[in-house]
């Protein structure tokens, strides 16, 4: 087939749109995406240093790279990769070789920070616990990626959710009935301003995750693609199965399920009396006495 908007061959088929895209168009499709989700959601404005999350999977490199081509030339801005070692063997150490690789190539500062030094490792949590591991590793990797945050001075930190982890994540909190969890994930920024607390914000959320695949292999990144160990007992499997199955059905419906999202934002209501306190034991933010971090470590003392 031939690309709807060129006579180059196609490399993708876009369903819910109806379009053939060759690599040109994708690039162009994709960057330009990109580029409108910084400047309508105030992504980036003044900052100076972006830190940019990366496991070395094909979400997070995609973001690194483009992330370069659109700032790459501005010398006021400074991007860094992180990357957390949640202690996770043959998963985690071989997936770092991929981050550590992009970085060298495109010229960009890497840093890693790892689970042993201000957490439990995942391998030793899973030896002990049948809980859910994502509970454990997210809380910790959050925690973690603030922290490498404030050592390094980084204004802003860039994470690689994409179109399907966006509404798998909504679909997830409307089923545990958690609106907050809603009100917090959102393109940039979270429910509440706090300087110890480093803004997030996530400029591919509204793009879907097979042409995020398309654009790292036209632009020849090598990523891992290997699927974490613990994945097996997660929430999230389920979830990406129904909605893979309806979007597969009813193409397009990714995206009505982001723009509700977006919608349901706005009649969120956040507790007037809820504020910011800061952890007993590691004095960073938290709503309760303890956050959740030093909480799960003293249940798994």
């Amino acid at each position: 087939m031939k690309c709807s908007f060129c006579k180059n061959d196609a490399i993708i088929y876009l369903s819910y749109s109806k379009n053939f895209l060759c690599d040109k168009h994708l690039v162009r499709s994709l960057e330009k995406r990109v580029g409108n989700n910084i400047r309508k959601y105030g992504m980036i404005t003044s900052k100076r240093k972006i830190g940019v999350g990366i496991s070395g999977g094909k979400d997070s490199l995609t973001l690194l790279y483009v992330l370069k081509e659109l700032l790459g030339d501005n010398r006021k801005i400074e991007i860094v990769g992180i990357t957390i070692d949640e202690g996770i063997k043959g998963y985690r150490d071989k997936s770092i070789v991929n981050a550590r690789e992009l970085c060298k190539t495109l010229g960009i500062k890497h840093y890693i920070y790892t689970f042993k030094e201000y957490a439990k490792e995942m391998d030793e949590i899973m030896k002990n616990s049948r809980s859910d591991p994502c509970s454990y590793c997210g809380v910790f990797r959050r925690w973690i990626l603030n922290k490498a945050c404030k050592d390094l001075s980084i204004d802003v930190l860039a994470i690689g959710h994409n179109l399907d982890d966006t509404v798998q994540t909504l679909q997830m909190n409307i089923m545990r009935n958690e609106p907050l969890r809603i009100a917090r994930f959102r393109p940039s920024g979270g429910i509440l301003d706090d300087d110890d607390f480093i803004t997030r914000i996530r400029p591919l959320f509204n793009i879907p995750e097979r042409e995020i695949v398309a654009y790292a292999l036209y632009k020849e990144i090598e990523f891992h693609n290997g699927e974490c160990p613990y994945a097996g007992q997660a929430l999230r499997n389920p979830v990406r199965n129904f909605i893979n199955e309806m979007e597969n059905n009813y193409p397009g419906i990714k995206f009505r399920m982001l723009n509700s999202y977006l919608s349901m934002l706005e009649t969120i209501k956040i507790p007037e009396n809820m504020k910011i306190n800061k952890c007993k034991k590691c004095k960073e933010n938290t709503s309760n006495e303890l956050c959740k971090r030093c909480s799960f470590l003293e249940e798994l003392d």
